[in-house]
């Protein structure tokens, strides 16, 4: 995306905030970035903080600047209702599976003890980046064990 001078509006070149200039690309990129806090300029590895100019940071014309999409926020869900009856089944065949076959309970620890693995539960799972007690059951094997237990359920 090249800016022309022109469109810089009243300030010089090498005394355009950063903010401005993040509400230009905003303004031309519209479709993919409607807001100019939703992104970071990024110039020669340093990220650019929106209170200072384009010559603070040695920006000239021709210059490459790295637009950076910060990441989106979640939207409001509303949460399903859930079927207890249901929860219970589930519950029970997980609390069965790990207490009587240790290969299974092996697997499911493997998978859990492995970052990748667990980026993409929390990544599928909306809500669950920002519920710590859930991100810790899941990276503990004992409470794992405990909360897996149909009993705990309602408590």
């Amino acid at each position: 995306l090249r800016l022309p001078e022109t469109e810089l509006g009243e300030c010089p070149l090498g005394g355009c905030s950063i903010s401005h200039l993040k509400q230009l690309i905003t303004g031309k990129l519209q479709e993919s970035v409607p807001d100019p806090e939703l992104i970071d300029l990024i110039y020669c590895g340093r990220k650019l903080r929106d209170d200072q100019t384009l010559d603070f940071y040695g920006i000239q014309s021709g210059s490459t600047v790295h637009v950076l999409r910060k990441s989106w926020p979640e939207p409001d869900q509303k949460p399903e209702p859930v079927d207890k009856v249901a929860a219970v089944r589930e519950f029970r065949v997980l609390h069965t599976a790990l207490h009587s076959s240790p290969a299974y309970r092996d697997a499911v620890f493997k998978m859990l003890g492995n970052k990748e693995s667990l980026d993409q539960i929390i990544v599928a799972t909306p809500g669950l980046s920002s519920d710590p007690v859930a991100l810790g059951v899941l990276q503990d094997k004992d409470l794992f064990s405990v909360f897996a237990d149909p009993n705990m359920l309602d408590t």
